[in-house]
């Protein structure tokens, strides 16, 4: 992300320009200090006048072109960063996704339940009607992906799309230029 504060370009642009102008005057100021002293002619003076405005525009534009490389040097910079903040992660996210995996695939979860054991030689508190209840036991339909796997695989997914929808639109600029 680009600090507002410590990125300004409109300022900078402005001070650098300004910074620029107040060199080329001083340096017209002192050229044409010295010429008045050399005696020449006056059309040799207009024709160093000139020389000195062309080399005015082409420093101008020498400084706005190193303006804009450094510009386009930090936008690289940040596109850098940000796609390896999102390599990173992903493959945090890659990483908890294995995980989740493995401990499915290990026997479930981590926790186990405590598990409650007979005591020997002790009277039983039911009665023994001869009838056993039977327990109803829950049948997964589908898929044996938990919740929280389906929603890493989503939330991947997403954040997929964000990556291939930022990587469109950087292309389409730098096509354009």
């Amino acid at each position: 992300m680009i600090d507002a504060r410590r990125h300004r370009p409109a300022q900078s642009s402005r001070l650098l320009r300004a910074a620029v102008l107040g060199l080329l005057l001083l340096a017209l100021a002192l050229l044409a200090g010295c010429g008045e002293g050399s005696g020449g002619s006056g059309g040799s003076q207009s024709s160093a006048s000139e020389a000195h405005e062309e080399t005015g525009v082409t420093g101008e534009e020498a400084a706005e072109q190193a303006v804009r490389a450094k510009q386009r040097a930090a936008e690289a910079r940040s596109v850098k960063a940000e796609e390896a903040a999102l390599a990173a992660k992903r493959q945090r996210e890659e990483a908890a996704i294995a995980k989740a995996q493995a401990q499915a695939q290990a026997g479930g979860s981590a926790k186990k339940k405590h598990v409650h054991r007979s005591r020997k030689n002790s009277s039983s508190k039911h009665s023994a009607t001869g009838k056993e209840k039977k327990k109803s036991s829950k049948k997964t339909k589908g898929s044996t992906e938990t919740a929280a796997e389906k929603a890493a695989r989503q939330k991947f997914a997403a954040e997929e799309a964000q990556e291939v929808a930022a990587f469109k639109r950087r292309q389409k600029q730098e096509g354009a230029r």
